[in-house]
């Protein structure tokens, strides 16, 4: 799935800093779990994951990328839903496609989206399919969405001429499950909170976000997939047709507020070791992240390291455009909070 701060070409790097520090595999925190694809990789390494998030698809890709462990007939299934279900006209066919004044996806996939949606949740409440290979198979519905969403990779915005992803057909995208004995969970909650739950742990990982831009307000449409729309009404507003999201908003979005998020979050954990990573254009700057991490260590010590990589773009070159450069540095912060 497209997304800002996505870790997934850095996974290398966040795996060999924690090796060269020395930090055995145990029980880690993904505070901030976005698409999952840290906690993936630390299950993979052996770590028994507890990932967090506000975002309800960022719940659905725990489950399935950290969580789920074996989902038998997960091609025939994923087959199914995008060969055999029939495109509806239902919810969303009616408001994300062109029909509804909308051009997130063409009417035919749109439909196709909406069909694969309904059937996955028809399948569930009569007792066909388990937990596990259902939000396998969500997380495929969004991943599928996502690579045919007629967008520049973020919700905010679609483009008004059909752009040449936007134009093939959607298809379920699913991962085979990493198997582990290792029991690993995820929470749909604040980050603070599930820390407190925790207690020990040997690992605290953070990647928070680092601007003013609201996670909510950019990827409402694989929210609005995540959390279905069967049971209740979906009220959307504005042109992009926006979900409900007061209790999803971060104060991490926030310069004032951001500093005293990550002293608290400090404060809540019970872990060893803390990993947090951040950017160079993040809204808490270099010297006051090294000072509230230096409180929290257990002899005052912070280490940073530092790579360079190519931006996540969803915009275009143009007078005005907040960001100049194609290139930013990952920052990644050690300290150690406890012995």
């Amino acid at each position: 799935m497209r997304y800002i701060g996505n870790k997934t070409k850095l996974l290398a790097f966040l795996t060999t800093k924690i090796r060269q520090l020395g930090i055995e595999p145990g029980v880690a925190h993904d505070a901030f779990a976005g698409t999952a694809a840290v906690g993936r990789a630390l299950k993979a390494e052996g770590w028994r994951v507890h990932s967090s998030d506000l975002m309800t698809y960022s719940y659905v890709m725990q489950r399935a990328l950290v969580v789920a462990s074996r989902t038998p007939r997960l091609e025939t299934l994923a087959r199914r839903l995008t060969s055999d279900v029939a495109g509806g006209d239902g919810f969303f066919a009616r408001n994300f496609g062109p029909a509804g004044g909308r051009m997130y996806f063409t009417d035919d996939n749109a439909r196709r989206i909406d069909g694969a949606r309904t059937a996955l949740d028809a399948w569930r409440r009569s007792g066909e399919i388990a937990d596990d290979a259902y939000y396998v198979l969500l997380a495929g519905i969004i991943e599928g969405a996502d690579r045919v969403a007629n967008t520049a990779g973020v919700y905010a915005a679609y483009i008004k001429k059909w752009q040449p992803n936007a134009l093939k057909p959607f298809a379920v995208v699913t991962d085979a499950p990493i198997r582990s004995r290792l029991r690993c969970r995820a929470y749909q909650a604040d980050a603070r909170d599930v820390a407190r739950e925790l207690g020990k742990i040997d690992l605290l990982y953070v990647d928070p976000p680092y601007n003013t831009r609201q996670y909510a307000g950019y990827y409402h449409v694989p929210e609005l997939i995540a959390r279905g729309w069967f049971d209740e009404a979906v009220a959307l507003r504005g042109k992009t047709g926006l979900i409900a999201d007061g209790d999803q908003r971060s104060e991490w979005c926030s310069r004032r507020r951001a500093p005293d998020a990550l002293r608290a979050l400090l404060e809540a954990t019970g872990a060893r070791h803390a990993l947090v990573s951040y950017n160079t254009e993040g809204v808490i700057d270099d010297r006051d992240f090294r000072a509230i991490l230096a409180d929290a260590a257990v002899d005052g010590r912070v280490r940073r390291f530092t790579k360079r990589y190519k931006r996540y773009r969803a915009d275009s070159d143009r007078e005005g455009r907040r960001y100049k450069s194609d290139v930013v540095r990952e920052l990644l912060y050690y300290a150690r909070l406890r012995r």
